[in-house]
């Protein structure tokens, strides 16, 4: 691939993982198509989070081998889900898949995120839901960026676990300042009262999908809105969780 642009490495290399011959992020040739989306390196760059971790909200310790507990937060004031999958810190390798996926439009990567989110799903053990609700976008914010990635993600892990997935379970009720460009006690006031659940919810088992969680602001009002709209009990899927 010497000489060639930054835009036709990508493409090619999407084309050749396609096909099914290549690793989906270094583009190296797996030896047996058949054994996955990766090579044996990736693989390991991208393995699940298995230890280090607070179960409540998911935040990752600095030891991974450390033992899995709550962290102080979460044994003051616990958050409103019974529990969180999280496929690993949102850093390295996986924050440059999501990147391309949400904001290069690469949807090449798709077929590798919604793998990563069903380990995710398998190593947390989390109990099978009523129902997936992915966390909602404004709609000049999806006609901008062209796919919720959130419902994407969602539609995969549903195929995956048998789960039907409730694209308008939630509505985001007004546009919102941007959640990256805020503070941790900023982003908690943006969302306040931003989100409505369907009466679909009432009574059910609810899965929220979201790619990353970062402080929890957005996925506690999602999980409060559910809550309020009768939810019998909410959990939450995510790829990474921001250290």
């Amino acid at each position: 691939m010497v000489g060639m642009s930054c835009l036709s490495r990508r493409v090619l290399c999407n084309l050749l993982s396609a096909a099914g011959r290549r690793c989906q992020v270094c583009a190296a040739v797996l030896p047996d198509a058949r054994h996955g989306l990766l090579c044996a390196d990736c693989a390991r760059l991208l393995a699940p989070r298995r230890g280090g971790y607070c179960p409540r909200c998911g935040i990752c310790f600095a030891d991974p081998s450390a033992s899995i507990h709550a962290c102080l937060a979460c044994r003051v004031s616990a958050p409103p889900w019974s529990g969180v999958a999280f496929h690993s810190p949102y850093a390295g390798v996986l924050k440059d898949l999501v990147h391309r996926f949400k904001f290069g439009r690469d949807l090449g990567v798709a077929r590798l995120l919604g793998e990563l989110l069903h380990d995710a799903w398998l190593v947390h053990g989390l109990d099978l839901p009523d129902l997936l609700v992915p966390v909602p976008m404004r709609p000049g914010r999806l006609v901008w960026r062209g796919f919720n990635q959130s419902v994407e993600l969602a539609r995969m892990l549903g195929r995956r676990i048998g789960v039907p997935v409730v694209v308008d379970g939630l509505t985001k009720m007004r546009d919102t300042v941007p959640q990256s460009t805020l503070n941790r006690e900023e982003r908690s006031r943006n969302v306040v009262g931003v989100f409505m659940a369907s009466s679909r919810v009432a009574g059910r088992s609810v899965t929220l999908v979201d790619d990353v969680m970062t402080t929890g602001s957005t996925l506690t009002a999602c999980a409060k809105a559910c809550l309020d709209a009768g939810a019998a009990c909410v959990s939450v899927a995510v790829l990474g969780r921001a250290l």
